[in-house]
């Protein structure tokens, strides 16, 4: 027989619920809760939701009083009644609430195998994933995670350090993530559709002065006298610094497409979905030359023979011993252009030297060109 008990308090402490004695088992009813049942034996206290579907009668196990409150038990209850009300059957939704994956498993599990035969920045994904999105949301189901969390979670990166580019970099992989959770059928909606991007400046562009550029050599030089002790890294700088090309296309470097008799290196794969032959200067060459032939990748991490995945610390530690501030990686590719441009090469060269598709791209750099034939036209009028 169920004995019905008025509760006053939904966080009514469970004691109040015993074990009449003489009985190894009991099962209470609760007044204003339809289907809630406390079933109390001499072993466990565990709260079960019982109701009918469609006529055919149906018992879910909520959970046990040790593992969940009597609060959290009855919210849970309201929560399998609102889908009823939608004609939604409770044990069913249940069982596949019980298959949503963490986030941190979706991403390993599905995502990145997925994505990895054919995402160029498949590298990128794996260390924003570990750094960024992990730490905070790796251990909550995707159906749980909420547009609010993920505005706080972008946010607190912006106030840590990282630019907006950056950070809108992580919300674009968060709502590749979350559409392939879709498809999945493990979520219902994107939560990132409603997380505004932040505003990015993408016309800054920050110069080496001659005084900066002097130390940064004398630093990529003579690594060890300033304790910089990854020297494929120390390698890397300098390469982008004579190339002018991006981070990922010299990381992805094989020695297979590089003639280092002719000095010739096949990008095969680059921003624009072109291939196109670099001819490499001498210190650029001389730069590859130096580094040890042990794996594929020119630039391999030493740990794993495979690109690095974040080289932002050791990259960091070399502009701090140049005393060199607001330098990102990319800037070395600014520069590049900066000094292609004074040095009097047009901007045709150097919209190739770069691999822009198109020139539109290489006119921020027109003010350069404007000031180095206004300096020339001044030398001739003296």
């Amino acid at each position: 027989m169920n004995v019905s008990l008025k509760i006053p308090n939904p966080a009514l402490d469970i004691s109040n619920y015993p074990l009449p004695e003489g009985k190894s088992k009991h099962e209470y009813s609760v007044n204003g809760i339809t289907g809630l049942r406390i079933v109390v034996s001499k072993k466990s206290t565990t709260f079960m939701f019982r109701y009918t579907f469609q006529g055919k009668k149906y018992v879910v196990v909520l959970g046990k009083a040790s593992e969940m409150s009597l609060k959290e038990a009855i919210e849970l209850v309201h929560k399998y009644q609102a889908l009823l009300h939608k004609g939604i059957n409770p044990t069913t939704e249940q069982q596949k609430q019980q298959l949503i994956p963490t986030f941190a498993q979706f991403a390993k599990d599905t995502y990145l195998p997925a994505v990895k035969p054919h995402k160029r920045s498949y590298p990128d994904d794996v260390s924003r994933i570990r750094l960024h999105l992990n730490p905070t949301i790796g251990d909550k189901l995707l159906n749980e995670i909420t547009t609010p969390m993920l505005n706080a979670l972008l946010v607190e990166k912006q106030q840590s350090g990282l630019s907006n580019a950056s950070v809108n970099r992580i919300r674009a992989l968060l709502s590749t993530m979350f559409n392939m959770a879709i498809e999945h059928e493990w979520v219902i909606t994107n939560p990132v559709t409603k997380v505004k991007k932040f505003k990015e400046n993408n016309q800054i562009e920050r110069y080496l002065t001659a005084t900066e550029l002097s130390s940064l050599m004398l630093a990529l030089e003579n690594p060890s006298r300033f304790s910089i002790h990854n020297l494929v890294v120390v390698a890397l700088v300098k390469f982008l610094l004579l190339t002018g090309v991006r981070k990922r296309e010299a990381m992805d470097m094989l020695w297979s497409d590089v003639n280092l008799d002719t000095g010739i290196w096949l990008l095969k794969h680059n921003k624009s979905g072109k291939a196109r032959h670099i001819v490499l200067s001498a210190e650029a060459l001389n730069t590859l030359q130096g580094l040890p032939k042990t794996a594929h990748h020119i630039f391999a991490n030493p740990e794993t023979g495979m690109p690095f995945t974040d080289i932002r610390k050791p990259f960091t530690k070399i502009m701090n011993a140049a005393d060199i501030s607001n330098m990102r990686i990319h800037d070395l590719r600014h520069n590049f252009a900066s000094l292609a441009v004074n040095s009097g090469e047009s901007l045709y060269v150097v919209q190739k030297l770069l691999g822009h598709a198109s020139p539109h791209t290489t006119q921020r750099y027109a003010h350069l060109q404007h000031t180095t034939l206004r300096n020339a036209s001044e030398k001739i009028a003296e």
